[in-house]
């Protein structure tokens, strides 16, 4: 069973972003965290302060792994982002087996439903899969 790293930012009280970290096995737990997230408050603070949080799910450790980045631009979507590293390489720049894959703006139920292959994938799996 994969354990995927819930990483993600918002406001408590005040200005200040609150970085957030939860373990997750479960898809559905995933989901959770996402319905609590205080997306219009958010969003109204990144048109006060000029600073929003976002998410990362990350499968894998260290130098090998998956991680969706998704971060909103109103209260129903985001750009979402994927990237994959398999090897790191010297310097990040030689050797280097990685892939990355831009979705656009994609709704709140889009990056469910794309985050859910974290779940179901290896990232070595998720590197042959993005990588063509």
């Amino acid at each position: 069973m994969s354990v995927v790293r819930v990483v993600y930012d918002h406001r408590v009280d005040g200005e200040g972003l609150i970085t957030h970290e939860k373990e997750v096995r479960l898809h559905r737990e995933l989901c959770e965290i996402m319905d609590a997230y205080p997306w219009a408050a958010e969003i109204d603070g990144f048109e006060k302060y000029g600073v929003g949080g976002c998410f990362h799910f990350l499968l894998g450790k260290d130098n090998v792994y998956a991680c969706y980045q998704y971060v909103p631009v109103d209260v129903d979507s985001g750009i979402l982002n994927l990237d994959i590293v398999m090897k790191p390489g010297f310097l990040n720049i030689f050797g280097r087996k990685s892939v990355s894959k831009d979705f656009d703006i994609v709704s709140i139920p889009e990056v469910k439903a794309a985050v859910k292959e974290l779940f179901e994938h290896t990232v070595e799996s998720l590197y042959e899969k993005y990588r063509r």
